[in-house]
């Protein structure tokens, strides 16, 4: 999951965690607060109501009434319910229809020891809330008053309320989340830039371009600026990699060619009469031939390290792959050099560059394919791409090898012993990336290897024109 999502995502959970206990905490107070206000209105009532019958009660009362005949009467938000001491309604407000509020026998008995009470019941499928007080005058108990409300304004208030909130929280959410995105964004838009920066210098090899600084102190600042050090100090070390290949590399041709001469000078000569001295004259020759080739290809990687071009212009592909074809064959060793259909296709390059990497190709083919077997070279056009294909039927390559053997030295234990450097495919995969192609390898153990060249085509003629059937020639050397 990205970082902005996980930081969005982050901040949404906050958010609503926030809401939550923010609503919670404001429903349960408003709550709290509508019904302490619910029962001091039915204690402000309910005292009306006795201190209006303590009044009435000092009239001269009939025969056998314990309280004087009087007509029960409220606000129209209350309901008065008059008991006589026994507990029996003897008068109610019209409100209240056929029905009669609930009394509870308990209610009673906690008004008359002077508790205060209040309680909440359904009633005709509806919730009120009731306050008991006792009816008293200065001589007598006369009997009680239940003063009720209905909590159905309440619960209408608690239920806007409710919706209220779940609204307001759902924008409040779906906002943070949206805000949330956005800094996340902005926040992490330096670190896109260290991303694709990086990844610029990983496909161009830059190693000059830095990071443009920041007007702030923050953590973002910091990395900035560690990115731009890091690159300085692997800028300044390739610099001095590239400098001393490049020297070393030039140096060291000088004494190789020298070498090299005296041993052909002793050679022709027969100044050498010792079996054993001949034999180290040509183990001197052999390495020093392997030298020769290991200054000429760090000299060409220092080239390309140094950002050297090569020269764009038509190249006949077609016409170069017979051309390795035929200058391979003295170097066959045995190894039968085959072509394959080769199709017509012109490409812009360097034709030197071109050939040195179909040479590369050539060249493993036959060095790792025993007497016998066969090295292919072939050409065809596919949409627009010429792929050019070098199949051998050698000993191949490990699967544990073969995302390797284009990196610079890398060689299998396998074929150590061969003489190569390990730097002819680093040499081949920087002419292709040159030429804006590609160059891959398919290998199975024991059966051979196919090196494959895809590179866009600028020229293509039916292959009836220029396609040559397959031709077998067996190397002579």
């Amino acid at each position: 999951m990205p970082l902005r999502l996980r930081l969005a995502i982050l901040n949404a959970l906050v958010v609503v965690g926030a809401i939550l206990v923010l609503g919670t905490l404001t429903y349960v107070l408003l709550e709290r607060s509508l019904a302490a206000e619910i029962d001091e209105s039915l204690r402000t009532q309910a005292n009306f109501q006795s201190t209006l019958f303590q009044n009435l009660a000092t009239l001269p009362p009939r025969p056998q009434e314990p309280i004087p005949p009087v007509s029960v009467s409220s606000g129209a938000s209350f309901h008065v319910q008059l008991l006589d001491t026994s507990g029996q309604v003897v008068d109610r407000t019209e409100g209240l229809g056929p029905g009669q509020l609930p009394v509870e026998q308990s209610w009673l008995e906690a008004a008359g020891n002077g508790e205060e009470v209040f309680a909440t019941v359904r009633d005709l499928d509806r919730s009120v809330r009731v306050h008991v007080v006792p009816l008293v005058t200065e001589e007598e108990f006369l009997g009680y008053v239940q003063v009720a409300r209905s909590l159905g304004p309440l619960g209408d208030a608690l239920a806007n309320l409710r919706r209220a909130l779940l609204t307001a929280g759902g924008a409040l959410v779906v906002v943070s989340i949206v805000v949330a995105w956005l800094l996340a964004g902005a926040s992490l838009r330096p670190v896109g830039r260290i991303t694709e920066l990086a990844r610029q210098i990983g496909l161009s090899g830059r190693l000059d371009v830095r990071l443009p600084a920041v007007g702030t102190r923050d953590e973002i600042a910091r990395l900035v600026e560690t990115f731009n050090g890091m690159m300085d100090r692997l800028e300044a070390a390739f610099t001095a990699q590239r400098r001393f290949v490049a020297d070393a590399s030039h140096e060291l041709r000088t004494p190789l060619t020298t070498i090299r001469g005296n041993v052909d000078l002793l050679r022709r000569t027969g100044a050498v009469k010792s079996p054993s001295m001949r034999e180290a004259l040509e183990d001197v020759s052999i390495e020093a031939e392997r030298m020769s080739r290991l200054v000429q290809g760090l000299l060409a990687l220092a080239r390309a390290d140094a950002g050297h071009e090569l020269v764009h212009e038509p190249v006949q592909l077609d016409e170069l792959v017979r051309t390795v074809h035929r200058e391979m064959q003295p170097v066959a060793n045995g190894v039968t050099l085959a072509l394959d259909t080769v199709e017509a296709v012109e490409v812009l390059g360097d034709a030197d560059a071109l050939k040195q990497l179909l040479l590369i190709f050539a060249d493993n083919g036959v060095k790792y394919t025993p007497p016998g077997g066969t090295v292919t070279l072939g050409l065809r056009i596919d949409g627009g791409e010429a792929t050019l294909t070098v199949a051998d039927t050698g000993s191949g390559i490990e699967a544990e090898d073969l995302p390797h053997i284009f990196e610079r030295f890398y060689r299998s234990r396998n074929v150590r012993s061969t003489g190569g450097t390990g730097l002819g495919l680093a040499i081949a995969q920087w002419v292709a990336e040159q030429h804006h192609g590609q160059v891959d390898a398919q290998s199975t153990p024991g059966v051979g290897s196919t090196f494959r060249l895809r590179l866009p085509a600028t020229c293509l003629e039916s292959p009836a024109v220029r396609s040559r059937p397959a031709k077998k020639f067996i190397g002579t050397s």
